[in-house]
């Protein structure tokens, strides 16, 4: 039969790969195809025949031959190696470790890739991509990728994103939609709502489940006691799902979408089983592999290469990125110009790789071709988002794809110098950031030129301001320096008023990445403060930006340093009065915390820490990367359970603790403009009686 479908996964048993599709009409289809495992051995001591017929007896070879391959990406000249197929996955290990050791190898070479990668990579396929497929009943005949489109729809893969809250006697599960909107409610006693939720499972067939670990451990290990035994089980590494099926995490999956998860797992090259959630270190590593074996490149266990230099050499190299420190305070008309993908536009423009950054480059570097194709793709989806109505469905698809690629390619540059790059050395990373630099430099002088002043410039961009320059003057400036350095640059935005911050401790200093202001189409842009951070709660942030709001809804900087500011402390103290007053809800007063680690393996009872121990007392299981929502409670107490309690465990808490953080927030934008809210707190009378009190005493005295 032939058919065509999307690739979900690939598995191994015995001698055999056991793909998963699914195809066009919806089918999930498992077919089973021959695998024997590889790895190659450089002789030392013989020549590659002499080895291969030494080795070709071996119970556990099936299959030994000599081939000529790259010994590395810098070398052009292929070298006599053995390929040594073995009979199985199961021996695999064994039979490269018994060569590894033997006195005639020099070396062996691709022996801890994945056996997924090297399946995928000699088949020239990618995990969720569109094949073509011929199959004998469940054996695969043959199996050829269809090219990849700029196609913003992600693959028809189904999707079950849920959470669980399940106690002893009764439970709740809710599923969402492709956009984390509610669709579904399972509540009742617990028993019922699983055997209800296993049975929704089963008729949807998810190819994809988004959920919490902790959710997806729970849900495994009480279907097995009902004995649904079909759908995964729990190990010491966390929950394995069967059937070809994917976790992946609800922070990850509200992050990236189902488009933007396609757009990781195709790049990686490896399954969504596999690198769904992996750093984006991990998955260039990964691609690197990939490209390393189809071009016939051997790869050592351990790899890396790093140039001697000189201290000279080491000091014009290795300065970092390039930053000008922020002119602080409050500014008028400033146009933020952005370096479009600057690192990875360097990388491909200027053919920077790590086998020819000392060299001429007279043929493209390693990394180059899968970086263009990385960036254009991306670049593809950036720029039709702008074309696109922002709550449209088209339009997440195409945040979720960009997003997705616009964290590998940064990372491609940063990852080029690391020390668990098999290829990479830090000769590289140092080479995109002088070139960096360079660049930034040149863009400052050209609109110096042109009389623009920098107010601030950090790595990739420029903060720019002149009298009276218009939108399209900050945009014939960017064009012009797009020119002059051979990368793309565009104004990235352009602010009525802009307040750029200095480092908290030194009000003088400015600070890297933090400024907030009121963009010229009415809009606002922040940066680096309170109500950009996940641990700041709803109440604090929402002042915060109330304050910014009514600091900047002015006409003038006069009347921002006036009006604007007299406005923004009479939000920040009337916060106050209402936290003093009992008047905010305590829903708008949580902070979330992600446990960095098992609570146990804290050394210091931290907040969110003491939080999810007296969650752990309740039954409730917490443990690395579950999401801890406290209030304070009595922040100032000695006993550090007695501080905070898990949110949505009682109605009171410690309104000066939230007066506290309601003026730290208020301190950090109003720095510049002299004004401590800490300084101008006074509290008010809360009742009229007590105002009446007050005129009535003042006068009798």
């Amino acid at each position: 039969m032939g058919f065509d479908g999307w690739l979900l996964d690939v598995r191994f048993d015995g001698d055999e790969a056991v793909l998963w599709l699914r195809t066009a009409e919806g089918e999930k289809v498992k077919l089973r195809d021959r695998y024997t495992p590889d790895f190659y051995a450089e002789p030392l001591g013989m020549t590659a025949a002499q080895l291969r017929d030494l080795l070709e007896e071996h119970d556990l070879v099936a299959g030994v031959s000599t081939a000529r391959r790259r010994s590395s990406i810098r070398e052009m000249a292929e070298t006599e190696v053995v390929n040594i197929r073995v009979d199985e996955v199961g021996n695999y290990r064994a039979l490269l470790d018994e060569v590894d050791r033997m006195p005639c190898v020099a070396a062996t070479y691709d022996g801890d890739l994945e056996h997924e990668l090297k399946y995928l990579c000699d088949r020239s396929l990618i995990p969720l991509g569109h094949v073509e497929v011929e199959a004998d009943g469940r054996a695969l005949r043959s199996i050829a990728p269809i090219p990849r489109t700029l196609e913003v729809e992600p693959p028809p893969i189904r999707l079950l994103a849920f959470a669980l809250k399940l106690g002893s006697s009764r439970g709740e599960i809710l599923t969402f939609d492709e956009n984390l909107e509610q669709e579904y409610a399972f509540a009742g006693p617990t028993r019922q709502v699983l055997r209800d939720f296993l049975d929704h499972f089963a008729d949807l067939d998810p190819d994809i489940v988004a959920s919490r670990p902790k959710d997806l451990s729970d849900l495994l290990t009480l279907s097995r006691l009902l004995g649904h035994r079909r759908f995964g089980r729990v190990t010491r590494d966390g929950p394995v799902l069967y059937g070809g099926r994917a976790h992946v995490s609800l922070s990850t999956y509200g992050r990236l979408s189902l488009a933007g998860l396609v757009e990781r797992v195709q790049y990686t090259r490896l399954p969504a089983r596999l690198s769904a959630e992996w750093a984006a270190g991990r998955a260039i590593e990964s691609r690197q592999c990939y490209e390393a074996r189809r071009r016939g490149v051997l790869l050592l266990h351990r790899g890396g290469f790093q140039p001697v230099m000189t201290m000279r050499e080491l000091l014009y190299r290795d300065s970092g990125g390039l930053i000008f420190t922020p002119d602080v305070g409050l500014h008028e008309n400033v146009a933020s110009l952005d370096f479009e993908s600057m690192f990875p536009n360097l990388i491909v423009r200027r053919n920077i790789s790590y086998e020819n950054v000392r060299d001429l480059r007279d043929r493209e570097g390693f990394i180059v071709d899968f970086t263009r194709e990385t960036l254009d793709r991306r670049l593809y989806f950036k720029h039709l988002r702008y074309r696109l109505p922002k709550d449209s469905q088209e339009w997440r698809w195409c945040e979720g794809r960009q997003l997705a690629l616009k964290e590998i390619l940064f990372c491609t540059y940063g990852y080029s110098g690391c020390w668990a790059n098999r290829f990479g050395n830090f000769d590289t990373f140092t080479e995109v950031n002088r070139q960096a630099r360079d660049a930034l430099v040149e863009s400052m002088n050209l609109a110096r030129s042109r009389g623009f002043h920098t107010l601030y410039g950090n790595n990739d961009s420029l903060f720019l301001k002149r009298p009276g320059a218009t939108r399209e003057g900050f945009q014939d400036l960017a064009a012009a320096i797009s020119d002059h350095v051979g990368l793309p640059m565009a104004v990235e935005a352009r602010f009525r008023f802009l307040v750029l911050l200095p480092q908290k401790g030194e009000t003088g200093i400015g600070a890297v990445n933090r400024y907030y202001g009121r963009l010229a189409d009415g809009g606002h842009k922040h940066r680096g403060i309170e109500l950009r951070r996940r641990d700041t709660s709803p109440f604090v942030a929402r002042i915060q930006e109330e304050a910014i709001e009514a600091l900047l809804g002015c006409e003038t900087p006069e009347e921002v340093r006036t009006e604007g500011l007299s406005r923004a402390l009479a939000v920040l103290e009337g916060a106050c009065r209402r936290l003093r007053d009992r008047e905010v809800p305590v829903e708008a007063l949580k902070t979330s915390t992600v446990l960095r680690r098992d609570p146990e393996r804290y050394k210091a009872r931290l907040p969110h820490v003491a939080a999810a121990e007296a969650l752990a007392l309740t039954g409730t299981r917490v443990v690395k990367g579950s999401l801890i929502d406290y209030v304070y409670v009595d922040a100032g107490h000695g006993n550090p359970f007695r501080r905070v309690r898990p949110a949505g465990r009682g109605a009171g808490y410690d309104a000066e603790k939230y007066v506290q953080l309601v003026q730290e927030a208020g301190r950090s934008i109003l720095m510049p403009f002299g004004v401590d809210p800490r300084e101008a707190d006074v509290p008010r009378p809360r009742r009229l009686e007590e105002f009446l009190v007050g005129v009535s005493g003042s006068v009798e005295g």
